[in-house]
């Protein structure tokens, strides 16, 4: 009778430090170098630095050599690829095993050679393990959830890119024409944004917008709506003079809507 009881205590005692571990938050101190390991993966991952990635792996990450071999066959395959984390949720700590679950959410864009555009893959969710080993923490596996998310196919990403490159093309031709074209009907400001692009006709020999990058970071359920970054350099020349002016590292967002006849067009967000 006394052999049970104390097994039963000991059991008491086992159940309830588990619930204590699970429950127990990461010291902060720790929690900065875990995330700090995810954002360098996400920075080699997008670098192609696949020797280097592999250093935050563990010897036991499972068929570590297949996932690495899959990462290097992805950069050649692939003509554009980035991994964008969203956010980073530390969800589980056990102090007793030095081991953190992150459940992290990010998007995914990738371009085969053969596709109009990228395929962009919105908010998918993954576990990813880590341990602390003796030089720091490591990645010990990374589960991808596979119906998270939701999926942009290439076409829909190039008609939402199409009126953007069109701008671009009308604004290094002093094209008013093709200007008009992709501003939409419902654009709050469009008779002043159309006379602002006879204006600068007709005092600028020469505008170059010098696109840096561009993400697309919103669709509309119904694919009716969409929001677009871009990063830019805008250089220009005036036609009396011939005097160069230049502004780097701009940023705009611009918002796109699909009109009545399938196309995409312009209705915010240009200045």
């Amino acid at each position: 009778m006394k052999i049970a009881n104390k097994i039963n205590a000991l059991f008491f005692v086992v159940l309830t430090s588990s619930f204590l571990f699970s429950g127990c938050s990461l010291p902060e101190n720790e929690k900065k170098d875990v995330l700090k390991i995810l954002e360098i993966r996400e920075e080699l991952s997008n670098n192609g630095q696949i020797n280097k990635l592999a250093v935050l792996l563990t010897d036991d990450f499972p068929n570590r050599k297949e996932y690495l071999d899959q990462l290097k066959y992805r950069n050649f395959y692939f003509t554009e690829y980035e991994y964008s984390i969203n956010s980073i949720n530390l969800a589980s700590y056990n102090p007793l095993t030095k081991r953190v679950m992150a459940i992290v959410d990010f998007d995914l864009t990738f371009k085969v050679p053969e596709d109009p555009a990228a395929t962009i893959l919105f908010g998918r969710v993954e576990n990813v393990n880590l341990v602390k080993e003796k030089i720091g923490w490591k990645i010990d596996s990374i589960e991808e959830m596979k119906e998270s998310g939701r999926k942009i196919a290439p076409q829909l990403v190039h008609d939402i890119f199409y009126p953007l490159d069109t701008r671009k093309t009308a604004l290094s031709n002093n094209d008013f024409q093709l200007f008009e074209s992709v501003i939409h009907n419902d654009f709050s400001s469009r008779n002043e944004l159309l006379s602002d692009f006879k204006e600068n006709s007709e005092v600028f020999s020469e505008i170059n917008y010098g696109l840096k990058g561009r993400r697309l970071i919103s669709v509309s359920t119904d694919e009716k709506n969409a929001e677009v970054i871009q990063y830019f350099d805008l250089a220009f020349k005036t036609k009396e003079g011939g005097i160069s002016e230049k502004l780097e590292n701009q940023k705009e967002v611009v918002s796109l809507k699909k009109s009545d006849d399938g196309t995409w067009k312009i209705i915010g967000g240009l200045r």
